[in-house]
């Protein structure tokens, strides 16, 4: 007696694939060379925004010498007080605000006025201490000329009463 033979393909023969995944696949090299063509639309467009704040910085940095109307120094008294402004840094404010920095402040609000060089703070702590202690601290960072608390009131709508404080940072010129 003789067992029948018995045959174990595990090695399928590989099938054409469906059309479905011919689809997906058309459809995902359409939406490459979308991506990629915008991606050198949007690389060609900075270089040429590029190339034209280039001409505009060196057409604004060598003025030609015309007679200057009432109209025109006033636009140009304009221009360069908005450079000015543009050209201002605000980073000693912020190193004097980092180094100042307290666990036991919560900075709330922070408003710049950069045409009298100021800082407006809004922050809370739980103790009056605690804000005279940051001011202290505010006063002594550089950079900072003057520093003063304009009001202090708690807070009694909020649970834990919080003391907020508005605080006037004066910065050297």
């Amino acid at each position: 007696m003789t067992m029948p033979r018995l045959d174990f393909d595990f090695h399928a023969q590989p099938s054409r694939p469906g059309l479905l995944p011919v689809a997906l696949g058309l459809a995902g090299a359409a939406a490459m060379a979308w991506v990629w063509m915008n991606l050198q639309a949007a690389r060609a467009t900075e270089a040429g925004l590029a190339m034209q704040i280039t001409a505009l910085e060196q057409t604004s940095s060598h003025p030609a010498a015309k007679p200057v109307s009432h109209a025109d120094a006033a636009a140009q008294a304009t221009r360069a007080r908005v450079a000015a402004q543009l050209k201002y840094s605000w980073q000693p404010a912020f190193d004097a605000l980092a180094t100042a920095r307290s666990r036991k402040i919560a900075l709330v609000s922070l408003d710049a006025i950069q045409a009298r060089s100021q800082l407006k703070l809004v922050a809370e702590a739980r103790q009056l201490s605690d804000a005279i202690a940051y001011i202290d601290a505010l006063q002594q960072q550089p950079g900072i000329h003057r520093v003063e608390l304009l009001q202090h009131e708690v807070q009694d709508d909020d649970a834990q009463k919080p003391l907020r404080v508005g605080i006037l940072v004066e910065l050297n010129p």
